[in-house]
This record gives structure tokens, sequence and C-alpha cells, in this order.
């Protein structure tokens, strides 16, 4: 019986340029999801600011999914660090 790799090479197309990126058969979707995220990003920053070169526009865009990715899960790792405290409080009150 013939195996499937474990990594292969995935085509992602990014500003109009081809990359090609190793990764895990299971990573394949996600990555295309990232491509077309980034894309999308790029097209608002060049609509909204033309004037800056496409290397700009796509280290904004970055900066623009970063800044949300953190936004998100800042309330998340909160709720986290109330529930730890809360759980420290009740071993030590235990104790």
């Amino acid at each position: 019986m013939f195996r499937q790799p474990l990594v292969v090479e995935q085509k992602v197309v990014i500003a109009g340029r081809e990359y090609w990126l190793r990764c895990s058969l299971q990573e394949q979707a996600g990555l295309q999801e990232a491509a077309r995220l980034l894309n999308s990003n790029i097209a608002q920053v060049r609509q909204g600011a033309g004037h800056l070169s496409m290397e700009q526009s796509i280290v904004l865009a970055a900066l623009n999914i970063g800044l949300q990715l953190v936004t998100q899960q800042s309330p998340q790792l909160e709720h986290c660090q109330q529930r730890l405290a809360k759980l420290m409080a009740l071993i030590e009150a235990n104790n």
C-alpha cells in the first residue's frame, strides 16, 4: 500500500507572486485560507493607501492581521487569567 507523504509542497499566491511552501497535509487548507486572508488585507490596504509600495502594503496588511489576532486573544487570555487566579485562591484556601 502507498502511504501519503507527511509533508507536501503547497503553492500559495500572495500579491500575485507564487510561493512554494512545505506543510503537513493537515495544514494545507489552513495555509490556503491564510494566503486568502492576507491577499484580502493587502487589497484593502492598497485600496485605502494606493501610494504605498507593494512591500509596504504587505507589511501593513500583516500587521493588521497580527493586531486582530492579539486583540481577539486578549479577552480570552484575561478570562483564563481570572479563572486561574480563582483556582489558585481556592487551592490556597484549602491548604
